[in-house]
């Protein structure tokens, strides 16, 4: 799987089972990301799944997406029409009609420029940015929350850090109006070789995915995620969002 994947952040089977079901087709406009797995067959993961059919769908296989693999990764919102059939690879497809790039709802950036040379814009998105753990009837809703954060390189040099661990992306989570202490932590190793050094070469982009899990965010309230590469402060950003009762 590709750098940066959002596949290795799930936290669990996004797709219901269908059963031997008669399909069902619904017109949809859904929003999440585009991609491309190992076999290469096109797939739309959905942070918020989508209700169709009585079904919570939180991933949605696109056999006609190659003609937008330049949007391959990116966070889109897609129009078409879901399938529900057994005989669908996961479960569930959708043939998309429109499909159209966007920057996630309620993304922070700051701009980081450490010399004349250096000049870098960090981002930070959580998405969804309002979201609830259960439905009305008690039920899981399938959400799966995470956050995005992004390097993009906008200087005039390559921007090479030499970490203080394999860690590369540190990350807390707090209640808002938390002070500095306590919250929810986590962090991601570097995959490189080596593990220590990562290097964004011009115009390149830094890509990382991190999953919010229940425990990060556990009862309803606002929230605000920081993230930044470990060790380096100046690239830290930060983004809020809000867990909802039903």
């Amino acid at each position: 799987m590709r750098r940066g994947s959002i596949a290795f952040v799930l936290l669990t089977a996004a797709v219901s089972p269908c059963g031997a079901q008669t399909p069902q087709d619904t017109v949809v406009t859904v929003y999440g990301f585009l991609q491309t797995g190992d076999s290469g067959r096109w797939s739309l993961l959905l942070p918020q799944p989508v209700l169709a059919a009585g079904r919570r769908i939180g991933l949605l296989a696109a056999p006609d997406a190659a003609r937008w693999s330049r949007m391959d990764g990116r966070f889109v919102e897609a129009v078409g029409r879901v399938t529900l059939s057994p005989t669908a690879p996961e479960g569930a497809g959708i043939a998309i009609e429109h499909l159209r790039a966007l920057e996630p709802p309620g993304t922070q950036r700051t701009t980081v420029q450490l010399s004349f040379s250096q000049l870098a814009v960090v981002t930070l998105a959580a998405i969804p940015d309002r979201f609830a753990w259960r439905a009305g009837d008690g039920q899981p809703t399938g959400v799966q929350p995470l956050l995005m954060y992004t390097v993009y390189n906008h200087g005039q040099t390559e921007l090479d850090f030499m970490l203080p661990t394999n860690d590369v992306v540190c990350v807390r989570v707090r209640r808002e109006g938390q002070g500095d202490e306590g919250g929810w932590h986590t962090s991601l190793p570097a995959p490189t070789a080596n593990r220590e050094r990562i290097v964004i070469r011009l115009g390149g982009l830094f890509r990382r995915f991190i999953a919010i899990p229940p425990d990060a965010a556990p009862v309803a309230g606002r929230y605000v995620a920081h993230v930044t590469l470990c060790g380096v402060a100046d690239y830290q950003v930060e983004t809020p969002f809000e867990v909802v009762n039903p």
